[in-house]
Protein backbone atom coordinates (compact mmCIF):
# COMPACT_ATOMS: atom_id res chain seq x y z
CA UNK A 1 0.00 0.00 0.00
CA UNK A 2 2.74 2.48 0.99
CA UNK A 3 4.61 1.98 -2.64
CA UNK A 4 1.48 2.00 -4.10
CA UNK A 5 0.66 5.35 -2.70
CA UNK A 6 4.74 6.79 -3.17
CA UNK A 7 4.35 5.57 -6.95
CA UNK A 8 0.99 6.81 -8.40
CA UNK A 9 0.61 9.26 -5.60
CA UNK A 10 3.72 10.99 -4.60
CA UNK A 11 2.35 10.99 -1.07
CA UNK A 12 5.30 12.85 0.87
CA UNK A 13 3.55 10.99 3.97
CA UNK A 14 4.25 7.53 2.20
CA UNK A 15 7.28 8.51 1.07
CA UNK A 16 8.42 9.23 4.75
CA UNK A 17 7.17 6.18 6.17
CA UNK A 18 8.97 3.81 3.42
CA UNK A 19 12.19 5.75 4.68
CA UNK A 20 11.25 5.19 8.07
CA UNK A 21 11.09 1.30 7.23
CA UNK A 22 14.14 0.76 5.23
CA UNK A 23 16.81 3.54 7.14
CA UNK A 24 17.76 0.53 9.64
CA UNK A 25 18.55 -1.64 6.69
CA UNK A 26 20.44 1.34 4.42
CA UNK A 27 22.08 1.76 7.95
CA UNK A 28 23.67 -1.79 7.77
CA UNK A 29 24.52 -1.59 4.49
CA UNK A 30 26.79 1.41 5.06
CA UNK A 31 27.88 -0.17 8.07
CA UNK A 32 29.49 -2.99 5.96
CA UNK A 33 31.37 -0.61 3.65
CA UNK A 34 32.51 1.59 6.89
CA UNK A 35 33.70 -1.43 8.46
CA UNK A 36 35.57 -2.67 5.72
CA UNK A 37 37.77 0.69 5.49
CA UNK A 38 37.08 1.99 8.74
CA UNK A 39 40.24 4.68 8.77
CA UNK A 40 39.19 7.74 6.83
CA UNK A 41 38.66 9.75 9.42
CA UNK A 42 35.32 10.47 10.99
CA UNK A 43 33.36 8.97 7.80
CA UNK A 44 30.50 7.30 9.72
CA UNK A 45 28.34 10.14 9.53
CA UNK A 46 29.24 10.60 5.91
CA UNK A 47 28.64 7.11 5.15
CA UNK A 48 25.14 7.18 7.17
CA UNK A 49 23.94 10.33 4.84
CA UNK A 50 25.09 8.86 1.41
CA UNK A 51 23.20 5.51 2.07
CA UNK A 52 20.18 7.57 2.92
CA UNK A 53 20.61 9.18 -0.30
CA UNK A 54 21.37 5.88 -2.43
CA UNK A 55 17.72 4.63 -0.20
CA UNK A 56 15.99 7.74 -2.06
CA UNK A 57 17.57 7.16 -5.51
CA UNK A 58 16.00 3.28 -5.17
CA UNK A 59 12.86 4.40 -4.07
CA UNK A 60 12.57 7.32 -7.04
CA UNK A 61 13.26 4.03 -9.51
CA UNK A 62 11.69 1.04 -7.74
CA UNK A 63 8.78 -0.65 -8.96
CA UNK A 64 7.32 -2.89 -6.80
CA UNK A 65 5.29 -4.89 -9.73
CA UNK A 66 8.14 -6.50 -11.05
CA UNK A 67 7.84 -8.82 -7.96
CA UNK A 68 11.41 -7.63 -6.95
CA UNK A 69 12.64 -7.36 -3.16
CA UNK A 70 12.98 -3.59 -2.54
CA UNK A 71 16.10 -4.53 -0.73
CA UNK A 72 17.32 -6.65 -3.67
CA UNK A 73 16.99 -3.98 -6.12
CA UNK A 74 18.28 -0.94 -3.84
CA UNK A 75 21.42 -2.63 -2.38
CA UNK A 76 23.26 -1.87 -5.38
CA UNK A 77 22.53 1.56 -5.05
CA UNK A 78 22.66 2.28 -1.67
CA UNK A 79 26.12 0.38 -1.52
CA UNK A 80 27.20 2.19 -4.75
CA UNK A 81 26.35 5.69 -2.68
CA UNK A 82 28.37 4.80 0.28
CA UNK A 83 31.62 3.57 -1.81
CA UNK A 84 31.57 7.06 -4.13
CA UNK A 85 31.28 8.96 -0.77
CA UNK A 86 34.15 7.14 0.79
CA UNK A 87 35.95 7.46 -2.25
CA UNK A 88 35.43 11.37 -2.70
CA UNK A 89 36.99 11.48 1.49
CA UNK A 90 39.92 9.00 0.53
CA UNK A 91 40.74 11.72 -1.97
CA UNK A 92 40.17 14.44 0.13
CA UNK A 93 42.48 13.17 2.33
CA UNK A 94 44.90 11.83 0.44
CA UNK A 95 45.51 15.62 -0.77
CA UNK A 96 45.69 17.25 2.94
CA UNK A 97 48.00 14.50 3.94
CA UNK A 98 50.52 15.20 1.28
CA UNK A 99 52.46 18.50 -0.12
CA UNK A 100 51.94 19.58 -3.28
CA UNK A 101 54.96 18.62 -4.49
CA UNK A 102 54.20 15.10 -3.96
CA UNK A 103 51.43 15.21 -5.88
CA UNK A 104 53.17 12.93 -8.90
CA UNK A 105 53.95 10.43 -6.72
CA UNK A 106 50.64 9.67 -4.79
CA UNK A 107 48.66 9.66 -7.80
CA UNK A 108 51.59 6.82 -8.73
CA UNK A 109 51.06 4.89 -5.95
CA UNK A 110 47.31 5.08 -6.47
CA UNK A 111 47.65 3.88 -9.78
CA UNK A 112 49.97 1.17 -9.10
CA UNK A 113 47.80 -0.13 -6.25
CA UNK A 114 45.00 0.13 -8.05
CA UNK A 115 46.06 -2.02 -10.92
CA UNK A 116 44.64 -5.14 -11.59
CA UNK A 117 41.40 -6.82 -12.25
CA UNK A 118 38.95 -7.25 -8.94
CA UNK A 119 35.52 -8.11 -9.24
CA UNK A 120 34.40 -6.00 -6.64
CA UNK A 121 35.32 -2.14 -6.91
CA UNK A 122 34.32 -2.28 -2.78
CA UNK A 123 37.48 -4.99 -2.86
CA UNK A 124 39.82 -3.17 -4.78
CA UNK A 125 38.85 0.65 -2.83
CA UNK A 126 40.21 -1.71 0.34
CA UNK A 127 43.11 -2.89 -1.19
CA UNK A 128 43.62 0.58 -2.66
CA UNK A 129 43.07 2.18 0.25
CA UNK A 130 45.37 0.38 3.13
CA UNK A 131 48.22 0.44 0.60
CA UNK A 132 48.11 3.89 0.71
CA UNK A 133 48.07 3.85 4.44
CA UNK A 134 50.75 1.52 4.95
CA UNK A 135 52.82 4.04 2.35
CA UNK A 136 51.70 6.98 5.06
CA UNK A 137 53.43 4.97 7.99
CA UNK A 138 56.39 4.53 5.45
CA UNK A 139 56.49 7.99 4.76
CA UNK A 140 56.18 9.09 8.39
CA UNK A 141 59.35 6.77 9.14
CA UNK A 142 61.26 9.47 6.88
CA UNK A 143 60.69 12.49 8.50
CA UNK A 144 62.77 12.95 11.78
CA UNK A 145 60.47 15.21 13.58
CA UNK A 146 57.22 13.40 13.77
CA UNK A 147 54.35 14.56 15.13
CA UNK A 148 53.43 13.05 18.51
CA UNK A 149 50.38 11.14 19.82
CA UNK A 150 48.50 12.47 22.29
CA UNK A 151 48.89 9.86 25.15
CA UNK A 152 51.99 7.62 26.19
CA UNK A 153 49.90 4.23 24.74
CA UNK A 154 49.40 5.83 21.56
CA UNK A 155 52.57 6.62 21.20
CA UNK A 156 54.07 3.15 22.36
CA UNK A 157 51.09 1.68 19.79
CA UNK A 158 52.46 3.55 17.01
CA UNK A 159 56.07 2.90 17.50
CA UNK A 160 55.33 -0.90 17.69
CA UNK A 161 53.91 -0.73 14.54
CA UNK A 162 56.55 1.04 13.25
CA UNK A 163 59.33 -1.46 14.53
CA UNK A 164 56.92 -3.74 13.01
CA UNK A 165 57.35 -1.96 9.80
CA UNK A 166 60.45 -2.44 9.15
CA UNK A 167 61.01 -5.90 10.40
CA UNK A 168 58.03 -6.55 7.99
CA UNK A 169 60.28 -4.76 4.97
CA UNK A 170 63.25 -7.39 6.50
CA UNK A 171 61.48 -10.16 4.93
CA UNK A 172 60.70 -8.57 1.11
CA UNK A 173 63.36 -9.61 -1.19
CA UNK A 174 66.29 -7.15 -2.59
CA UNK A 175 64.30 -5.88 -5.15
CA UNK A 176 61.30 -4.98 -3.44
CA UNK A 177 63.13 -3.50 -0.20
CA UNK A 178 64.64 -1.03 -2.71
CA UNK A 179 62.14 -0.05 -4.25
CA UNK A 180 60.15 1.44 -1.00
CA UNK A 181 62.90 2.33 0.46
CA UNK A 182 63.77 4.18 -2.25
CA UNK A 183 60.48 5.88 -2.94
CA UNK A 184 59.46 6.26 0.68
CA UNK A 185 62.31 7.01 2.24
CA UNK A 186 64.07 8.71 0.14
CA UNK A 187 60.88 10.24 -2.21
CA UNK A 188 63.08 8.65 -5.41
CA UNK A 189 59.80 8.57 -7.95
CA UNK A 190 59.05 5.57 -10.31
CA UNK A 191 60.37 6.72 -13.25
CA UNK A 192 64.05 7.50 -11.37
CA UNK A 193 63.55 4.75 -9.61
CA UNK A 194 62.98 2.57 -13.28
CA UNK A 195 66.05 4.02 -14.21
CA UNK A 196 68.47 2.19 -11.55
CA UNK A 197 67.16 -0.75 -11.49
CA UNK A 198 66.79 -0.90 -15.29
CA UNK A 199 63.09 -1.90 -15.90
CA UNK A 200 60.26 0.09 -16.73
CA UNK A 201 58.41 2.29 -14.68
CA UNK A 202 55.07 -0.18 -15.53
CA UNK A 203 57.58 -2.79 -14.19
CA UNK A 204 58.44 -0.46 -10.71
CA UNK A 205 54.42 0.03 -10.15
CA UNK A 206 53.90 -3.89 -10.18
CA UNK A 207 57.25 -4.31 -7.80
CA UNK A 208 55.45 -1.58 -5.85
CA UNK A 209 52.07 -3.49 -5.48
CA UNK A 210 53.70 -6.69 -4.92
CA UNK A 211 55.65 -5.62 -1.95
CA UNK A 212 52.89 -3.56 -0.31
CA UNK A 213 50.30 -6.86 -0.44
CA UNK A 214 53.41 -9.06 0.90
CA UNK A 215 53.94 -6.01 3.75
CA UNK A 216 50.46 -5.92 4.47
CA UNK A 217 50.39 -9.71 4.94
CA UNK A 218 52.85 -9.87 6.68
CA UNK A 219 51.77 -7.45 9.06
CA UNK A 220 48.00 -8.92 9.10
CA UNK A 221 45.76 -7.72 11.67
CA UNK A 222 47.56 -4.98 12.84
CA UNK A 223 47.13 -3.28 9.10
CA UNK A 224 43.87 -3.00 9.32
CA UNK A 225 43.40 -2.24 13.14
CA UNK A 226 45.39 0.88 11.84
CA UNK A 227 44.31 1.34 8.65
Amino acid sequence: MLWERWREGREMDARNALVLRYSPWARMVARDVYMRVHSLGDAWHDCVQNALIGLLESMDRFDPSRGIKFETYARYRVRGAVFNGMRALRESLTKDAYPHDQTSAVLDRIESLGDGAMSDPLDAFVATTVGLGLGFLLDARSFPDREESPSAYAEHEKEELSIAVIEGLEQLDEREQAILTLHYYHHVPFVEIASQLGVTKGRVSQLHKRALERLRAILGNRVHTEY
